[in-house]
């Protein structure tokens, strides 16, 4: 039996690779709303749009943790303007704000063909994803919120000051000298990834899952460079939340993923699942802010489940 085990588990991975290998892949750029978007798809069915966080991160930290969800359905990821390969010629309060992102999204639904979008987001995601649907509710089936980030202001200050109880004091200040840096300014890859790891490491429950995130997520010179530029127009975004008013309007089915270690305190999400009509609320055990990468088991077995619910 014993000798027979590895030869056994070799089958499977191998198997679950040819999988994951065999899946639809596609990458382009749709130009939409004035912005060449670049977009990615895995997979063949039933189309699932999945919004990353930030502003100024990009499709990438994503991409790597959804082949087995694509088996079965077409998911596509893309960089939100100005992020990642998403490049703006110019970046500034009159190209960057919520409105031309949620114009963006719908512009990018009609050139995909999709007569209503399945919409999963990811923290900024998850707001982003709650401004398109009050915008547009009758385009949304589904909305997945995935540690999303607060439906006010007021409650993500509370959410950062958690979070800046999970450093120590040293990775605090080295944190702090990292973003006054003039090489992290000046959008030098290497102090990004730095600061990333530091920043978001602390983030994670469990600290080997850390590396494989970071090797997908990991900032180039263009990259950075895109995060420098945004980094005063998302500040004010996320100092200027106007959704909570209007979260009466989302009718799709709605399903809220909570973790309990996330930095992301229990009553925003609580209060999205107060404001939004029928949604369901799920809390999962041993993750923190990135539950498809650290308990992709459990957190796909609760998003699977409220698929099938909502058929």
């Amino acid at each position: 039996m014993n000798i027979r085990l590895p030869l056994f588990l070799a089958l499977l991975l191998s198997a679950v690779t040819c999988l994951a290998d065999d899946l639809h892949r596609e990458e382009g750029f749709k130009l939409v709303n004035g912005v060449d978007h670049f977009y990615r798809i895995v997979g063949d069915g039933e189309p699932f749009v999945v919004l990353h966080g930030g502003p100024g991160m990009y499709h990438d930290e994503l991409y790597p943790f959804f082949d087995e969800f694509a088996a079965s359905r077409r998911v596509i990821f893309y960089d939100q303007r100005g992020n990642g390969l998403s490049q703006l010629a110019t970046v500034d309060s009159t190209t960057f704000t919520v409105e031309l992102l949620v114009e963006d999204l719908e512009q990018l639904r009609r050139a995909f063909g999709i007569e209503q979008l399945n919409i999963t987001g990811h923290s900024w995601g998850g707001l982003l994803a709650m401004y398109y649907a009050v915008e547009h509710p009758e385009n949304v089936k589904r909305l997945i919120l995935v540690s999303s980030a607060p439906v006010n202001t007021e409650l993500l200050i509370k959410c950062y000051e958690r979070q800046i109880g999970m450093y120590t004091p040293e990775q605090w200040a080295h944190l702090q000298k990292l973003w006054e840096s003039d090489a992290y300014r000046a959008g030098d890859p290497a102090v990004h990834n730095e600061a990333l790891r530091l920043a978001e490491g602390v983030l994670f429950h469990d600290p080997a899952k850390v590396d494989p995130w970071m090797a997908a997520a990991a900032f180039d010179a263009a990259k950075a460079a895109n995060a420098v530029r945004l980094e005063d127009l998302g500040r004010g975004m996320k100092l200027g939340i106007h959704v909570q008013d209007r979260l009466d309007r989302i009718t799709c089915p709605t399903l809220i993923v909570h973790c309990r270690d996330d930095f992301i305190v229990p009553e925003a999400p609580q209060l999205a699942h107060e404001l939004i009509a029928g949604s369901q609320m799920v809390v999962l055990e041993n993750s923190g802010h990135y539950p498809h990468v650290e308990i992709p088991g459990p957190f796909f077995a609760a998003v699977e489940r409220f698929i099938a619910e909502t058929r």
